[in-house]
């Protein structure tokens, strides 16, 4: 291509990264949503090892990195939720940098530079630079791995550079164990590589010594991953459902041949080490994995488990922006970023748990407030083993914003009459009791005793409801 130089092209990228870091910390003191408090509760433990047992019960498929680190954050600076959130920021920051690297070594450094400026404004970027939890973090060791991966691949490495790929990957890994996705692709791509006859061993030893620095890991996750797969974790993307066998086997047939295609057909670029090939693989690669997983076992897709794959995307857009003309390929990058820039006053940041905690601060200290677990059968081997949220899944962000006496209990939203039962006691016994739902306000109501009593939505937000159940009098409940 031949259009840029490279000169000059860290001071553009500088002031991008200044401004992307203003952008994202502009709502760094929101409240925290019913995920961040799950990593709020880790880092507030008490020693290391309390941390550990957290993020491994709460949050299985994160090795616990991310909250160790923020652990020794808070106690040094506190648990606000500015503290929390940013090392995301900081991460989110680094990122813009790395993908200007990787378009440069890759590419070209206009390359690298149109692809940073379209990811630092994308919903995923700004979500993830705004968010109390590892996706920020897990990108920015991805992204440094590829490209230490990719610098292995050129005439000359050395052996510190391996070192260096190899720490990155695991470092990808102890963070989420969906960068696992990116380092089969990459395996997968170096098997191509070596078809085609390109030298490899340097690439494959950083990986091995990845895989075998997380090693000590691999036991406890695959028990965690049979929670994950099993049970209820994944619900909140879709239930388990029967499939049947031939459409499984489609699913794994349709994924293996692309994937097999990608990795096999011809070179198709004048650069020997293939890059939008090696592009095309890390976009496309996890993704299939895991869609092909969502028709085999249950649903499992979600775009922040593919959000390095995400970012690898947009560069390969990039990429293929600069075939066009100059004009062609900086207008276009401008239009792009600016529509994706434009839409950042629609994105929903209202959090309801500090006015949920205000609503049942106004009522009765005795009032029982109710949430919904994910496992209540004691027969059930993965409540046995403590994994889900058996006291509710709301309870850490209640607790974090509530420290008052109204007791906490639980109800089973798949047993409603039983539920209406134990609501409608408490509520006479207390003269009131609140309902803390994950569900719609109809669907919630379901769990609530109607005759003789006045249910009240106080407050409700896109996944959180909280209602009010209020015994009416002897006189008005007749009347009815």
């Amino acid at each position: 291509m031949g259009r840029d130089p490279g000169i000059g092209t860290w001071g553009p990228a500088a002031a991008l990264i200044l401004g992307a870091g203003i952008l994202y910390s502009l709502h760094l003191r929101r409240p925290l949503d019913s995920s961040e408090a799950y990593t709020a509760l880790a880092a507030a433990q008490r020693s290391c090892t309390a941390v550990v047992r957290i993020a491994m019960r709460f949050d299985p498929g994160k090795p616990p990195v991310y909250q160790i680190a923020l652990h020794y954050i808070e106690r040094l600076l506190g648990g606000s939720e500015l503290t929390l959130r940013a090392p995301s920021v900081i991460a989110s920051m680094a990122n813009i940098a790395l993908l200007v690297g990787l378009g440069q070594t890759m590419f070209e450094p206009a390359v690298g530079l149109a692809a940073a400026l379209i990811w630092a404004v994308n919903p995923l970027a700004i979500i993830f630079a705004a968010w109390a939890r590892d996706y920020a973090l897990l990108i920015t060791f991805s992204l440094a791995q590829l490209l230490t991966f990719w610098k292995l691949r050129g005439a000359r490495s050395s052996a510190a550079a391996v070192v260096v790929c190899g720490l990155l990957g695991a470092a990808m890994l102890y963070t989420h164990l969906c960068t696992a996705l990116v380092l089969a692709a990459e395996a997968a791509l170096l098997v191509g590589a070596a078809w085609r006859g390109a030298r490899t061993l340097e690439s494959w030893t950083a990986i091995g010594l990845a895989l075998g620095l997380f090693a000590p890991m691999i036991p406890s996750l695959i028990t965690q991953m049979h929670t994950v797969v099993s049970g209820h974790l994944y619900d909140w993307i879709g239930s388990a459902h029967q499939t049947s066998i031939w459409d499984k086997a489609l699913a794994c047939a349709i994924a293996a041949a692309a994937v097999g295609v990608l990795i096999f057909a011809p070179r198709f670029e004048q650069d020997e080490r293939e890059p939008m090939r090696w592009c095309i693989g890390i976009a496309l690669i996890p993704a299939a994995a895991l869609i092909a997983g969502s028709v085999v076992v249950r649903p499992m897709f979600a775009i922040r488990y593919v959000s390095p794959s995400v970012a690898i995307l947009i560069l390969l857009g990039a990429r293929l922006l600069a075939s066009f003309r100059t004009r062609v390929f900086h207008l276009s990058t401008v239009g792009i970023a600016a529509f994706l820039a434009f839409l950042y006053p629609c994105y929903g940041w209202y959090e309801p748990w500090p006015d949920i905690a205000r609503a049942v601060a106004s009522g009765s200290p005795a009032e029982p407030v109710f949430f919904e677990p994910i496992f209540t059968d004691p027969k059930d081997p993965l409540a046995d083993r403590g994994q889900g949220f058996p006291q509710g899944f709301f309870r850490p962000a209640f607790d974090h914003y509530f420290a008052g006496p109204n007791p906490r209990r639980v109800v089973d939203p798949s047993r409603p009459e039983q539920a209406r039962r134990t609501i409608a006691a408490a509520a006479k016994a207390a003269h009131g009791a609140w309902l803390v739902s994950m569900f719609s306000e109809d669907k919630a109501r379901v769990e609530l005793p109607q005759n003789c009593f006045r249910i009240e939505k106080k407050v409700g937000s896109y996944d959180t409801v909280l209602l009010h159940v209020v015994p009416l009098g002897a006189d008005r409940c007749k009347s009815r």
